[in-house]
């Protein structure tokens, strides 16, 4: 397959030892993001000291021929999705990415896998949003809801009942979404029980006095989970 105008292709190699073409645009917010992900693989359990067991129970679910599902908000390009397909080859990842750019960028990343990429914001709520590009580069954009936005958000509680309801098992969700994560654990927050694992990035050094981490750090506070802080991110692991 030729590579599609405007993007870039690099070559991405599996576990097996075979290459597969991963997309970008050549900018440094694309760079910056496939060095996370492939390089510094960031959101790698092997990090934690609970990995194994999270593992165990990835397995599990896929020795027992059900599907673990992986909620990706906030999926850019792709990235994420891409290597949580890779090195969780039995799940089924449903990503999310409301800016258009992006996301036109992350279907072609997905093709293949086991990827489901909705365009779409992710909140408590079924609502609309605008996106509004900071200056912060292509993988800072944010979304601001609104009844007239050009982009519909979908409330996390109703996207996890689909899949469970089709036979998925929740294991990750990880959530990058800009500041956006303030409404997404102001409300309606049963669905954190249901997932071994939230990987979370928080904002409140993007956005100083607004309280983005505050929903967040409420929804935990009482829950019998694990909060581990690795680089940028909280990994909120559930104690069974």
């Amino acid at each position: 397959m030729s590579t599609p105008p405007g993007l870039v292709e690099t070559k991405l190699q599996y576990p097996d030892g075979s290459l597969r073409a991963f997309y970008h645009r050549g900018v440094q917010a694309d760079a910056k993001v496939i060095q996370q992900m492939f390089v510094n693989q960031e959101y790698s359990l092997r990090r934690l000291r609970r990995g194994s067991e999270l593992l165990a129970g990835y397995k599990a679910v896929a020795d027992a021929g059900r599907s673990p599902l992986i909620i990706d908000a906030g999926a850019n390009i792709g990235a994420s999705a891409v290597w949580f397909a890779i090195e969780y080859p039995k799940a089924q990842v449903v990503a999310f990415e409301p800016e258009e750019g992006n996301f036109g960028v992350l279907v072609k990343n997905a093709h293949g896998l086991n990827i489901e990429p909705h365009r779409a914001a992710i909140g408590s709520r079924d609502s609309r949003v605008n996106v509004a590009d900071p200056g912060n580069g292509e993988w800072g954009y944010r979304t601001e809801i609104s009844d007239t936005g050009t982009c519909v958000m979908l409330s996390m509680s109703g996207a996890v009942e689909r899949k469970v309801a089709a036979g998925s098992v929740p294991f990750i969700a990880k959530i990058d979404i800009e500041g956006a994560e303030r409404d997404l654990f102001q409300e309606t927050t049963a669905w954190v029980d249901r997932f071994p694992l939230l990987i979370v990035e928080l904002h409140d050094w993007l956005l100083p006095k607004q309280r983005t981490a505050q929903p967040f750090l409420r929804c935990v506070a009482d829950r019998n989970r694990d909060f581990v802080y690795v680089g940028e991110n909280v990994f909120s692991i559930r104690n069974d």
